[in-house]
């Protein structure tokens, strides 16, 4: 399989190709900022770098299969930058591929962001009415629309993941780190979220690379049980082994935390995994997926157990020196 990814050099991306090139019949070309700064990403013959990104794409082989659209943005300093990586970088990947005449299958990774919060904890599937909270959310429905306007011409497989966690990942770090020194911070509200380990998200990409699904097919990919905020909590305090003091936070006082660290993030330039758009997806209290789809037309199902996987990513962070 010739596969070209977006993000590669990413928590997800790396992973990604981790195990493709662990297939061994897999030549990838990955697109990175700045090729003299892997991350993750190891030396292999059949690991090409490509330099670039969204806005200035490289050349990319005549005979490319698969195009696995990783690339985006979850945090920003300012709300414009969401809708100029996320719904811009998509229709510029899409009119390289267009005017290259290349028409390989495109798998673009989406967010439960871009669909609608659940109500009374219903699980939302995926041809419900979309109704993102934020701005983050709307510019990932937006980038599906670029992709299914061309989906008769470039095969497109969309995937809608949950909150993603595993090795490497940053967005729940600060809430382990906090519970590793004895403090969990709930909220004054019920959170519930669906969630997703890393690897078991892999696998699914890799299968609508393989499966080839009807063109334009959107699928959830989540665990079929959500976990509520403080379940998360309870159980990183278990595998670390802490007493934690817990501290229950309205969700007005939030808002307030979140508007302050968008601000600092607008003076420095820096993006927060903080932040008001951040705030708005998660004043929605509930996002939980419905992973049916999926699992009856493409046979996949999530292997991992949430222990297991959580426990497997807090090994990681401290040996790592994270924790």
């Amino acid at each position: 399989m010739i596969v070209f990814i977006t993000g590669a050099s990413g928590f997800i991306g790396s992973r990604l190709v981790e195990h493709l090139l662990g297939r061994g019949d897999s030549q990838v070309y990955a697109l990175v900022r700045n090729p003299a700064r892997l991350s993750w990403l190891q030396n292999n013959p059949a690991l090409h770098l490509l330099g670039g990104d969204l806005q200035s794409l490289p050349d990319l082989p005549e005979n490319l299969e698969v195009v696995f659209h990783l690339a985006g943005l979850t945090k920003a300093a300012n709300r414009a930058d969401y809708y100029t990586v996320n719904q811009e970088g998509t229709a510029r990947l899409i009119d390289h591929l267009l005017q290259n005449r290349l028409q390989p299958r495109l798998i673009y990774l989406s967010s439960l962001a871009a669909g609608r919060p659940a109500t009374n904890n219903q699980p939302v599937k995926e041809d419900e009415p979309a109704e993102p909270a934020s701005p983050y959310g709307e510019s990932k429905l937006l980038a599906e629309q670029e992709v299914l306007k061309h989906s008769q011409i470039l095969p497109a497989t969309i995937i809608r993941a949950a909150a993603i966690y595993g090795p490497r990942d940053k967005d729940f770090l600060q809430f382990f780190e906090l519970i590793n020194h004895g403090w969990m911070f709930t909220f004054s509200q019920v959170i519930t979220m669906s969630l997703c380990y890393v690897d078991d998200l892999v696998r699914a990409l890799e299968l609508c690379a393989e499966k080839s699904p009807g063109q334009g097919e959107i699928y959830n990919v989540a665990d079929p049980v959500p976990r509520t905020w403080e379940e998360i909590g309870e159980e990183a305090a278990r595998i670390l082994n802490k007493k934690v003091k817990k501290v229950k936070v309205p969700l007005w006082l939030a808002r307030a935390a979140a508007g302050l660290s968008e601000l600092g993030s607008k003076l420095s330039g820096k993006p927060s995994p903080l932040n008001l758009s951040k705030y708005r997806d998660m004043e929605k209290l509930a996002w939980v997926a419905d992973p049916t789809k999926i699992k009856e037309e493409l046979g996949f199902e999530t292997a991992w157990p949430f222990s297991q996987a959580l426990e497997v990513t807090i090994d990681w962070y401290k040996a790592n020196g994270w924790l």
